[in-house]
């Protein structure tokens, strides 16, 4: 999977502004926004965002494998054993088959494939702004006073609780 950093936030950053009171290039919101993007997908383990990717599998002998993620969009390439293979078909829902079985060995086959959502789900959009919203408020957690001579700081930790609207959309969209 691509990199967390190098996708684009799940949610608009406009939105947030509306969201939160404040302005679009605002550092904290747009901080805010890749945090709470970062923590869905690590979740998840789910980059939601459309990307395509090369993952190496493992083959067991059979005719089928599973893709590690949904939905699956396109299959530009398949390779056992090195050797392209075109008499294949694929599914939606992860699934490559061929009519022939697929050697038994470990790292066998690589498949490059088109997965995810554009534009990505209304209820994950919702999550994200949500918990982002709760980032920003926290950022940046330092709190200073003054009293006469005296200097106090102190820092607050970045946490953030999820509600039951976040914890089932991490179910809806997690691969395991």
């Amino acid at each position: 999977m691509a990199g967390n950093d190098e996708l684009a936030p799940l949610a608009s950053i406009a939105d947030l502004a509306v969201k939160t009171g404040a302005s679009t290039d605002d550092e904290k919101l747009n901080l805010a926004l890749r945090l709470a993007s970062g923590r869905f997908r690590e979740q998840t383990n789910n980059p939601i965002s459309l990307v395509t990717e090369t993952v190496v599998l493992d083959s067991d002998g059979g005719r089928a494998l599973t893709l590690p993620c949904l939905p699956v969009r396109d299959v530009s390439e398949l390779q056992i054993d090195g050797e392209t293979v075109s008499d294949f078909e694929w599914s939606a829902i992860g699934a490559i088959r061929l009519d022939r079985p697929i050697p038994n060995r470990w790292r066998s086959v690589q498949v490059t494939y088109t997965h995810g959502y554009d534009p990505v789900p209304k209820g994950v959009q919702d999550v994200v702004l949500e918990q982002a919203a709760a980032i920003y408020q926290m950022l940046p957690g330092v709190v200073s006073y003054t009293t006469g001579a005296e200097q106090r700081t102190y820092s607050t930790a970045l946490t953030v609780g999820t509600t039951a609207q976040w914890a089932a959309m991490v179910a809806r969209y997690k691969v395991d």
